[in-house]
């Protein structure tokens, strides 16, 4: 959802995942990747400018708000001056509409249970701290995911799986993701580039990517895949 850069690593139920020495890092994008959350980032950022006096706001300019970070969005709507009043509405908003219309994609589960053995999994998204949290308090991901961040200012993507994949010392680093950045990330990172084709990006977006995948089960392979050539 709304963010950019990132913040807050969430680890204190998962401790014992990341004292496990595993040679591979796998870092998950959230929204489009694990959640089907383009209903929710429509109805989010309706409700959000509804609160914040704008009325209704498009179906099309709420749909463009599904990436962007605060900043951006701040700065297209005039109100950088309401920041702090944006970004809270959207902690509050979101954590409403995760708990009543949230879903994952099929197979998630499956896949995280199926993967967490053979590697540290991690979730990297564009989604505030709190959001983060909730998501994997709500969908039951509490038991695979060792680290977790979301948005803080100065830091890209790139940048904190680097300093994951320094701090955990693996030799290989495994990104999924849904859209264009989280393969330009992966690239700056040196890390293998998973495009899912079920998110928001289209398969042109995603081109870059080493290989791309239609179902959960089909990253599984993928990661298991490399897993089995380290």
């Amino acid at each position: 959802m709304n963010g950019a850069l990132f913040c807050g690593q969430n680890i204190d139920v998962c401790s014992g995942l990341l004292a496990m020495k595993r040679p591979v890092l796998i870092v998950f994008d959230l929204d489009g990747t694990l959640t089907d959350s383009c209903e929710l980032g429509h109805l989010l950022f309706k409700e959000v400018f509804r609160r914040l006096g704008f009325g209704e706001i498009s179906d099309e300019l709420a749909d463009s708000f599904n990436g962007p970070s605060s900043d951006e969005v701040c700065r297209i709507m005039g109100i950088e001056d309401r920041k702090a009043e944006y970004n809270a509405l959207i902690d509050e908003v979101e954590t409403e509409l995760v708990r009543s219309i949230g879903k994952i994609y099929p197979g998630v589960i499956e896949m995280l249970a199926d993967l967490a053995p053979h590697a540290h999994l991690a979730i990297l998204t564009n989604g505030s701290p709190v959001y983060c949290r909730t998501c994997i308090e709500h969908y039951g991901f509490a038991p695979y995911i060792g680290l977790s961040a979301g948005f803080a200012s100065g830091v890209t993507k790139a940048m904190r799986i680097g300093m994951w994949e320094q701090e955990l010392g693996v030799r290989r680093v495994i990104v999924v993701g849904d859209r264009g950045t989280d393969i330009s990330n992966a690239r700056a990172a040196n890390a293998y580039a998973i495009g899912v084709t079920f998110g928001l990006g289209s398969r042109e977006e995603l081109m870059g990517a080493d290989i791309l995948c239609d179902t959960a089960q089909q990253v599984t392979n993928a990661c298991m895949r490399v897993i089995g050539e380290i």
